[in-house]
């Protein structure tokens, strides 16, 4: 065996049949760990953006009357909601909920 066998595709020695074959398992791979714009993910990721910019509604309607401390929950609240549909529209949240 030569060390030409052993290596990456592309090698010599490796056959076009070999390197397609890796290839091939490369891009398996590669789809089953990259998630997908689904409609479901898209349901998730306008409600919450609805939820984000309900909680900053919320915030600035209590920051203008006297409630500082719902202010400052629904400003987290918002900043949370914002971040999480943030992550569902760059493919970047694995598991998708759903809150309706």
């Amino acid at each position: 065996m030569s060390d030409g066998d052993l290596g990456a595709p592309g090698q010599p020695g490796m056959t076009p049949e070999q390197i397609a074959y890796m290839r091939g398992q490369q891009d398996a791979i590669r789809r089953l760990t990259t998630p997908r714009m689904t409609v479901f993910r898209v349901i998730c990721g306008i409600v919450w953006g609805v939820l984000a910019v309900g909680f900053a509604f919320g915030a600035v309607y209590n920051l203008v009357h006297p409630n500082i401390v719902q202010a400052l929950f629904g400003v987290v609240f918002a900043g949370l909601a914002g971040w999480y549909d943030y992550r569902i529209w760059t493919l970047k949240a694995r598991r998708l909920f759903l809150i309706i």
